[in-house]
């Protein structure tokens, strides 16, 4: 696949589709059901489709739903698609089976959920600058909520500063190389970690935080789907 500029880094864009509707009671994967008309798996392709610095998207899917997600690239011509991977077990399983999918040419590999439908075109591109700069780069929502720590008997035992505290989101973006690193390290001491950060964390990789927006939420709930409606209704009202 073509680069989009001379001299422009190669960027592959890992979709974690492997999700299913089960706290949504839903009978199918939640990245299928409609959002404004579109599936959610759409909009979140869409993102990184129309985004001029990303080169090429993989896919990794529960088998079941591979088809499904084929399907929704094809109709809305999701042309920088590379390939759709069967995801594993795990989130940490998936993406290593997406990262023997990526080009040989890759410098650069962003980490998205694919539930995750409204990540802007800014919080993109702020996560691939500061990987380019610092080799890791995360976006996250500054913490709003005064977070209290408890004992095991539910006790507060401090009030933590949020002034440092965020609510980590995605994409999360590394050098390939770092990728590699963190994922045969975590394979290597048995580490599994809800996030990428944690796997960078643990293999000694700095990662640059990226202050985003609330609005970048992740959907999981009928409420969360409701609320992303709503946040997109908000921003065709900003475009009148």
């Amino acid at each position: 696949m073509k680069r989009a500029k001379k001299n422009a880094p190669y960027i592959s864009c890992i979709i974690a589709a492997g999700g299913s509707g089960s706290r949504m009671g839903a009978d199918v994967n939640k990245i299928f059901l409609e959002l404004d008309e579109m599936p959610i798996l759409a909009h979140t392709l869409l993102a990184f489709e129309n985004h001029p610095a990303v080169t090429e998207i993989i896919i990794a899917a529960r088998e079941c739903d591979m088809l499904g997600c084929k399907d929704i690239s094809e109709e809305f011509q999701i042309s920088k698609l590379s390939a759709i991977t069967k995801g594993g077990a795990t989130r940490q399983e998936s993406i290593m089976n997406a990262m023997a999918e990526i080009s040989p040419q890759s410098e650069i590999v962003l980490i998205h959920d694919a539930a995750r439908p409204l990540v802007s075109p800014d919080a993109i591109r702020e996560v691939i600058d500061n990987t380019k700069r610092f080799g890791g780069a995360a976006v996250g929502a500054p913490c709003k909520n005064t977070i209290k720590e408890t004992d095991a008997d539910g006790f507060i035992t401090r009030t933590v500063d949020r002034e440092y505290l965020y609510e980590i989101q995605t994409p999360q973006g590394f050098t390939a190389s770092h990728v590699k690193q963190m994922y045969q390290s975590a394979a290597e001491k048995g580490i599994i970690g809800t996030d990428d950060c944690y796997l960078a964390e643990q293999a000694g990789i700095a990662v640059k935080m990226v202050p985003g927006s609330s609005d970048n939420i992740k959907i999981t709930t009928y409420d969360d789907l409701l609320l992303a409606e709503q946040i997109l209704n908000m921003r065709k009202g900003a475009l009148k």
